[in-house]
C-alpha cells in the first residue's frame, strides 16, 4: 500500500485535475520535457517500469504521427532544417515545426500517461465514491467506459487466439487480409458489446438506480496526511496559475519554437516538476516516517 493509494480519493481526484490543467497551461519545450520525465518517473514507480515501457511503444508511434503532421502542414516558418521535392511538390522541413509538433506530441502523451497513472490510484469504487456526491450517473458512466475499453481489449485477444483455430489469423498474411479478418472479430466483439450494454441498462433500471442517494459499501476517512498534501499541492498549483498569467512558459505562435529554453521558463519548470514529483516526495517522508 503506497501512501498515493492510501490517500482520500477526493485528494487524489483534485491532484490529478491540477496535474492536467498544469500540463496544458505551458508548451515551452523544456516545461513539456521536464513534465515528461516527472511523469515517467511517477508511472515508473506506481505502475511498474514494463507496464510503462509497453504504454510508451503504443505512444511514440503516436508522437511521430503528430510530429510529422506539424511539419507537413507548418512549412513558412524559418529557418528551414532541409527540403523534399516529390512529383513537383516541395516540402520543407522547417525548426519551428518540427519543436511545435515535439511539445504537442509530448503533451499528448503526458496526458495518456496521467491517466494511466489515474486508473491505478483511483480503481472503479474509488470514482464512483468522488463523482456519486455530485453527478452519480456521469461516475458511472465513467467508470463503464473505462471498464469497458478493458474488457474489450481483452476479449478481443482471447477471441483472436481461439480464431487462430479457424485459420483466422490477425498477426499474418498481407495488409490487407489482416484487416479483413480484424473486421470480422470486431463485428462479432462489437454485436457483444452492443447486447451486454442493454444488458446492463435494463439491470440498473431494475434496481433504481439515480432514484434516490445511494450509500457505498466502502467509507473513506480523512486524516492530516491528507490535509498536508492537498494544501501542498493547492499552493504549487496556484503558484503555476500565477506564473502562466505572466506569460511565462507559453507562446502564442509557431514562429516562437525556435530554442529548447527561454529565459522566462525557470518558474514554469519549476512549479511543474514540484507538482509531479510531490507524490515521491511524500512517499519518501512516509517511509521515513514508518522506519
Amino acid at each position: 500500500m503506497t501512501f498515493f493509494y492510501q490517500l482520500h480519493p477526493v485528494v487524489s481526484a483534485v491532484y490529478f485535475v491540477e496535474v492536467v490543467v498544469g500540463l496544458l497551461l505551458f508548451n515551452h519545450v523544456s516545461v513539456a520535457v521536464v513534465g515528461f520525465a516527472g511523469l515517467l518517473a511517477v508511472s515508473g514507480f506506481y505502475m511498474g517500469w514494463r507496464r510503462v515501457f509497453k504504454q510508451l511503444k503504443w505512444n511514440g508511434l503516436l508522437f511521430l504521427t503528430i510530429v510529422f503532421f506539424n511539419c507537413l502542414l507548418n512549412q513558412k516558418f524559418a529557418p528551414t532544417l532541409g527540403q523534399l521535392s516529390v512529383f513537383g511538390l516541395t516540402f520543407r522541413v522547417s525548426l519551428p515545426a518540427l519543436i511545435y509538433g515535439a511539445v504537442m506530441g509530448l503533451m499528448l502523451v503526458e496526458m495518456l500517461m496521467v491517466f494511466g497513472v489515474l486508473n491505478v490510484i483511483l480503481p472503479a469504487n474509488r470514482l464512483v465514491y468522488v463523482f456519486s456526491p455530485i453527478t452519480p450517473k456521469l461516475g458511472l458512466l465513467a467508470v463503464m467506459s473505462v471498464h469497458l475499453v478493458k474488457t474489450f481489449n481483452h476479449q478481443f485477444h482471447e477471441l483472436a487466439m481461439l480464431q487462430k483455430t479457424r485459420n483466422l489469423n490477425v498477426e499474418a498474411g498481407s495488409i490487407g487480409v489482416r484487416i479483413r479478418n480484424a473486421g470480422k472479430l470486431l463485428q462479432i466483439l462489437l454485436e457483444d458489446s452492443l447486447a451486454s450494454g442493454m444488458e446492463s441498462a435494463r439491470l440498473m433500471d431494475a434496481r433504481g438506480f439515480g432514484a434516490t442517494k445511494r450509500s457505498h459499501y466502502q467509507t473513506y476517512r480523512w486524516h492530516a496526511t491528507d490535509w498536508m498534501f492537498l494544501g501542498c499541492s493547492l499552493v504549487v498549483f496556484i503558484g503555476m496559475i500565477v506564473v502562466r498569467s505572466s506569460q511565462f512558459g507559453w507562446s502564442k505562435s509557431v514562429a516562437d519554437f525556435t530554442g529548447f529554453w527561454a529565459t522566462d521558463d525557470f518558474l514554469a519548470v519549476v512549479s511543474l516538476g514540484i507538482l509531479l514529483i510531490g507524490p515521491l516526495v511524500f512517499e519518501g517522508a512516509y517511509r521515513a516516517c514508518r522506519n
